[in-house]
């Protein structure tokens, strides 16, 4: 998987394991190939989260001191979906 929002050093080594139709696309199940690339995805995962985040809830500009307290806020109200028992599932139904 690759996050190229990231640079392009955010690379995870992985395999599809399962894809289903969902609507006009597809829900797409990545299984990594170790527990760094895991860490790596989900980390990769959380900073896309919280710049969207910010980004929803930017005014005019926003100072590095307010980007870092909805950082926080973000963390504090999503982390737990982020946890490793959130991400390690079997591939297969």
């Amino acid at each position: 998987m690759h996050i190229p929002s990231l640079g392009l050093t955010a690379r995870y080594p992985g395999y599809v394991a399962w894809c289903r139709k969902a609507g006009n696309g597809y829900r797409v199940g990545i299984a990594f190939t170790d527990e760094q690339a895991l860490f790596g995805a989900r980390m990769g995962e959380q900073v896309c989260q919280i710049e969207r985040y910010c980004r929803l809830h930017e005014g005019t500009q926003p100072t590095p001191r307010q980007n870092e307290a909805l950082a926080l806020e973000w963390v504090t109200r999503h982390a737990g979906e982020f946890s490793h028992e959130a991400f390690v599932q079997p591939a297969l139904d």
